[in-house]
């Protein structure tokens, strides 16, 4: 009789405790689902460059990338970046500003003029920074696998939980 109760309680304690980890878990799923709504709902959409806020653009130390500035809310410090892929490059001898612009459009891209040296990148930006430090470090920021503008399918981007969508 005593063994009988002895593996009652186990069993009762094992299913409190499975019941405590699912109720935990869930509710920590629901948070993080809860916080990358809204999150995705704070990302601005990039003002452009004819815009006051547009403070420049660089090539990225990261091969491939280049990033684009803006001062969102014009106190002289930047606070929103966009990052694109570069596809590919031209020399500004070979193609003149009214040609390459010309060769963006038609493949729905975005061009970025430097001498020697012309930049055609994909048209919407991979990554989306809000919130830079002096050092151009990000506090928040998106990945947009599918490049495809703001549209609902960006996803919070953090070095600690890899991307489902990612291989």
């Amino acid at each position: 009789m005593r063994l009988v109760q002895i593996a009652f309680m186990i069993i009762f304690i094992h299913a409190h405790f499975l019941t405590f980890v699912f109720e935990s878990e869930s509710q920590i799923f629901i948070q993080k689902d809860l916080m990358q709504r809204i999150a995705l709902n704070d990302i601005p959409r990039e003002p452009g460059w004819s815009d006051p806020a547009y403070r420049g653009w660089e090539v990225l130390s990261i091969p491939g990338l280049i990033s684009t500035y803006y001062d969102l809310d014009l106190d002289g410090k930047l606070d929103y970046m966009v990052t694109r892929k570069i596809s590919r490059k031209a020399s500004s001898e070979e193609v003149d500003m009214a040609r390459a612009i010309e060769l963006a459009e038609f493949d729905q891209q975005a061009v970025y003029f430097s001498n020697p040296v012309i930049y055609f990148t994909s048209k919407y930006p991979l990554f989306y920074c809000k919130g830079l430090d002096n050092r151009k470090n990000c506090r928040n920021i998106w990945v947009d696998i599918s490049e495809d503008g703001l549209n609902g399918n960006e996803e919070v981007y953090t070095l600690g939980s890899p991307l489902q969508n990612t291989n």
